[in-house]
């Protein structure tokens, strides 16, 4: 049941965080890790170049991509519920969570997953584990992700989201937290560098893929980098491919659109609707990204090789696979929208011949399992499993 594990992923797209409370944007639960691992990674680079204290990126990419499959199988249950749950009935909160691990057990997965699957979960019971950092890391990311857009809402409907930031200011402020807190604070009116360059990458999660169709089910290029991160963890291990070669591939996945959020999505039409216009966008797209995103981290020598990431993704080891999930992923984006939608209908048949193609195994294993299995109804497979 491989296959369910990618439904679900994309089941993330439609729930919807901050949902109790009015708000200025849409922040879906994909949105919201793809940019909580964003900067988890980019702390680790600033740590370890300054500080030479060193994070398992490995562990992370996983630790993030796993235990997401919670807040798809529950919804997004608010912070403030889990933690009075988790304090009135911590066996309760235990078991709740330990519902997807023992779902996933009970599906026909392959090895590779069930082993990732099983380290995270065993490591994630242990207390002061040796991943301890790591795991404070992510917390710390998803604090300040959370701050953020609380923060931008409250700023339409004042105080209705203070009660919330408060709560957030309070747990970021846990002696855990010192390294991290060193590099970003909350104060988005009081920004550094760091700062200027996350915010402004975070506006993917406003950019929207096919903005030239009209769609059912927006998907933000924000989630688009998520979903296309778990595809490429896929195909990367049905393709042998060993652990530090799967995380790079993770990692690219993750960076390759990052230019949108200053250039948006240019659609290939209009790049080829004059020749040279395409080769002239690439200098452009160059310059704006150098001027808006990397300018702000360039003081560190790790900025080279998210200049790669962002501008040369399929340049880099695996690249060719990467795009590979990219395609796949733009494949179900299609196929979701096909059914009610000809033009849709059209790209999705367009790109399954063109993938057909592609000299890879992993491609015959997602047409052989994936495609006809992703129109599975997700939600009685979920249903069955609690039951």
């Amino acid at each position: 049941m491989l296959w369910h594990t990618l439904a679900l992923a994309f089941r993330g797209l439609s729930v919807y965080r901050w949902n109790n409370f009015p708000r200025i944007e849409q922040v879906s639960a994909t949105d919201h890790i793809a940019f909580s691992l964003h900067i988890s990674i980019l702390l680790t680079f600033i740590i370890e170049e300054e500080k030479g204290i060193i994070f398992d990126r490995d562990y992370i990419f996983r630790k993030v991509l796993f235990s997401s499959f919670s807040t798809f199988v529950h919804s997004d249950i608010s912070s403030e519920v889990k933690d009075q749950v988790k304090k009135k009935d911590p066996k309760m909160y235990n078991e709740l969570e330990n519902i997807v691990y023992e779902m996933f057990r009970s599906w026909k997965l392959p090895e590779w997953m069930k082993k990732d699957m099983r380290e995270i979960h065993d490591f994630s019971k242990q207390e002061n584990h040796f991943y301890q950092k790591e795991d404070d890391l992510i917390a710390f990311s998803k604090l300040w992700a959370s701050y953020h857009e609380a923060y931008f809402s409250n700023e339409a409907y004042l105080d209705v989201y203070r009660p919330a930031m408060d709560t957030i200011e309070q747990k970021i402020q846990q002696p855990k937290f010192d390294l991290f807190r060193s590099y970003i604070d909350l104060n988005p009116k009081n920004q550094n560098n760091i700062e200027r360059f996350l915010l402004s990458m975070r506006r993917l999660q406003s950019s929207y893929r096919w903005n030239s169709m009209r769609r059912r089910y927006p998907v933000s290029v924000m989630s688009h980098l998520f979903i296309t991160s778990f595809i490429a963890y896929i195909i990367g291990n049905i393709e042998e491919k060993d652990e530090q070669e799967v995380t790079h591939m993770m990692m690219v996945a993750l960076f390759h659109d990052i230019p949108e959020a200053i250039t948006g999505d240019i659609v290939t039409p209009t790049k080829k609707a004059i020749g040279g216009f395409e080769e002239l966008l690439v200098t452009v797209e160059k310059e704006l990204v150098d001027k808006y995103l990397l300018g702000y981290i360039r003081k560190y020598r790790f900025s080279v090789e998210y200049e790669k990431l962002m501008l040369e993704p399929w340049g880099q080891t695996n690249g060719k696979l990467v795009k590979l999930a990219d395609n796949f992923s733009a494949l179900f984006e299609a196929k979701i929208e096909a059914s009610v939608d000809e033009e849709f209908a059209k790209v999705y048949k367009d790109l399954k011949k063109f993938l057909h193609s592609s000299p890879y195994q992993s491609v015959d294993h997602l047409f052989k399992f994936w495609i006809d299995y992703f129109e599975d109804n997700i939600e009685d497979i979920i249903r069955l499993k609690k039951t």
